[in-house]
């Protein structure tokens, strides 16, 4: 069965599956919004899937590859369609050794769209982007699977489609295909091309770079080379798991000692350049439609110096005043009320996405 391989690809494709589990004498595995399911695919009766590692590494006798490194990963490259309908997928797939004999995972790399206006994604971050040349760092904050990595893939493709740029990448794992432009990009993934977040940090100081995407701040060793690699001119992007732009000075400083939670405000205030948090919202009518979801935003813009000061101080309240009047930026509150006043997203869906529910509907 020689197309067996294209015809599990095919099938992921279809159901718009993440990740493809292949296993010796095991059943085949979609991995589709999230959750296992088991493929309509069977392995065929006779099939060795030493045909399949022989695809991927496009090398007669590959098993012996994995004996001499006992794992292997590597990037695979399908073409599907015909004519003008023809299109490459790309995965990145990793082959190992298991007790019931070979393990293939095949994750598929989404081409992400490099126009982020097309994504929701608002104009103001996008200017304070294309304006921020000094460099500074900029956190998309967000609940866990709000699109966080969507956003920052789309603006680094933006920003090398359009601009000759050398952007460095560090991500746990790679999720999409940023497609080549007018820039350079060289793309890292923690655990195979590097050890950690921060030894490829330290890294990228020596590749001359001048954008950098942390795909996650998770330690005080990642976030306080971030903040330095910001403080030496770069331009930085990071995500963080926060609910409210002005809780980010106060989830960092508390990955540090006591003692040193003052000194990394102060670190921070110096280059935060803007935090927008992110949610997805169902649209209306939507709910048996995944794939149908509005982006409702917040946004804090705190490169002037008055609002770093607030930042110092702790004023938090009045930075939420501040925002609120859109004098710096807007809230989720607000940016979920146009939304519901659009008709774009049902009240019920707004009120459960919001992260202020004393406010809801009232600013």
């Amino acid at each position: 069965m020689d197309n067996f391989l294209d015809e599990i690809i095919d099938a992921a494709i279809r159901e718009d599956a993440s990740d493809i589990y292949i296993q010796s004498e095991s059943p085949l595995f979609l991995r589709v919004h999230g959750r296992m399911a088991a493929a309509d695919h069977a392995v065929p009766q006779g099939y060795e899937i030493d045909e399949a590692i022989e695809r991927i590494l496009k090398v007669s006798g590959a098993r012996a590859q994995l004996y001499d490194r006992e794992e292997k990963d590597l990037s695979y490259t399908r073409q599907t369609g015909t004519g003008k309908e023809k299109t490459t997928v790309r995965f990145r797939v990793n082959l190992c050794l298991t007790k019931k004999g070979v393990s293939i995972v095949m994750r598929r790399l989404k081409t992400v769209d490099p126009n982020p206006v097309n994504l929701g994604i608002p104009s103001d971050l996008l200017r304070l982007v294309l304006e921020s040349s000094g460099g500074g760092i900029i956190f998309i904050a967000g609940p866990t699977g709000s699109g966080k990595s969507t956003t920052l893939a789309s603006i680094i493709a933006y920003l090398v489609k359009s601009r000759c740029l050398n952007c460095i990448t560090i991500e746990d794992p790679i999720e999409y295909d940023i497609p080549e432009g007018m820039g350079n990009i060289i793309e890292r993934e923690v655990g195979t091309t590097t050890l950690s977040f921060e030894r490829a940090l330290r890294a990228a100081m020596r590749q001359r770079p001048d954008v950098i995407l942390v795909g996650e701040v998770r330690d005080p060793e990642t976030a306080s080379a971030a903040i330095q690699a910001a403080k030496t001119g770069h331009l930085v992007f990071t995500t963080i798991h926060t609910l409210m732009a002005t809780q980010v000075p106060s989830r960092i400083a508390s990955m540090f000692p006591v003692e040193k939670q003052e000194w990394m405000i102060r670190e921070l205030a110096d280059v935060l350049l803007a935090v927008m948090v992110q949610v997805l919202v169902p649209t209306a009518g939507s709910r048996r439609q995944r794939d149908r979801l509005a982006l409702a935003t917040e946004f804090l813009d705190t490169k002037d110096a008055a609002t770093r000061e607030l930042l110092l101080r702790g004023k938090y309240d009045l930075l939420r005043r501040q925002q609120r009047s859109g004098k710096i930026g807007w809230t989720l509150n607000q940016s979920l009320r146009v939304l519901v006043d659009s008709g774009e997203v049902e009240e019920s869906g707004a009120r459960k996405a919001t992260n202020d529910p004393a406010l809801f509907m009232q600013e």
